[in-house]
């Protein structure tokens, strides 16, 4: 059995180098996702496999797990899994891969969920942020909602592996969704032209693009929500939108044009304008 750890102590080492060589900024976390997944151990156990008589079984896949990293695929894709707020998400190529300024959603609005609140994730990707918001308060009606099936699919797997209980729109923004809820939720396709063809090539070759690319100005569909967004809240509703770094001058201005006046913004960990919470004025 030492002689197995020290075989893939080894191993383990050597790959390491090879996604540093290949570039990859984040090789010390990515190599320790992707050992923990190919040969089924603990996260703070990588570096101490015992007890698995067939572990070398396991190399092959691990090795290409690795490769699959050091040519820039994300490891949420490789491992199929991201952590988000509380929980583990099944996360593939069709959806977003869930990034921690999302979670300022959920933090904002955590405290103000009640038993039988209407909650809306509008354009939901794998269903994180509504999810999460379920797992802080299980009595509210949660609707996931996004314009694309395999998303969906994505978000339902999420709900059922959590055993929560949801209820779902196929549509685009507010297309088909003709109720009206108490707080929508929505992390919306935000990058702009100019900055959408300089993306790293980890997100412009696996992630939908469809997700990511906002226009010409970043918030051009965020406006198109904004134009209907007042029809589909109830009268004391609230909706929140995370926007990028830089937007939140531009977004002040659409929310005035749209009469929208009540409005906080709030700052991520990095102190930049991220989210804005928005109180219905009728």
């Amino acid at each position: 059995m030492k002689q197995i750890m020290k075989s893939k102590q080894n191993l383990f080492l050597s790959q390491k180098r090879k996604l540093q060589e290949a570039g990859c900024e984040d090789f010390k976390e990515s190599i320790k996702f992707i050992f923990a997944k190919a040969y089924n151990v603990p996260l703070d156990h990588v570096y101490e496999p015992q007890n698995h008589e067939d572990l070398d079984k396991n190399d092959t896949l691990f090795l290409n797990m690795v490769n699959r990293r050091a040519a820039g695929e994300p490891v949420s894709h490789i491992i199929k899994s991201r952590s988000f707020w509380k929980n583990e998400f099944y996360i593939k190529e069709t959806v977003l891969d869930p990034r921690p300024e999302s979670e300022l959603i959920v933090e904002i609005t955590k405290d103000s969920l009640f038993s039988g609140m209407k909650v809306l994730d509008l354009g939901c990707g794998s269903g994180c942020i509504g999810l999460s918001l379920y797992h802080e308060n299980p009595e509210i009606r949660l609707f996931l909602s996004d314009m694309s099936d395999k998303a969906l699919n994505v978000a339902k797997k999420n709900a059922d592996n959590l055993g929560f209980t949801y209820e779902f729109f196929h549509s685009n923004l507010f297309e088909k969704i003709k109720e009206k809820f108490d707080l929508i939720v929505t992390n919306l396709p935000y990058i702009e032209k100019k900055n959408f063809l300089i993306l790293q090539k980890e997100i412009i070759l696996y992630e939908p693009h469809e997700a990511l690319y906002g226009g010409m100005s970043g918030i051009d569909i965020i406006k198109l929500f904004l134009r209907d967004v007042g029809k589909r809240l109830k009268k004391n509703g609230t909706f929140v939108i995370e926007f990028g770094e830089g937007q939140h001058t531009l977004l002040r201005q659409e929310l005035l044009k749209f009469k929208f006046s009540n409005f906080d913004f709030h700052r991520d960990l990095n102190c930049i304008p991220r989210v804005v919470c928005v109180k219905n004025n009728t």
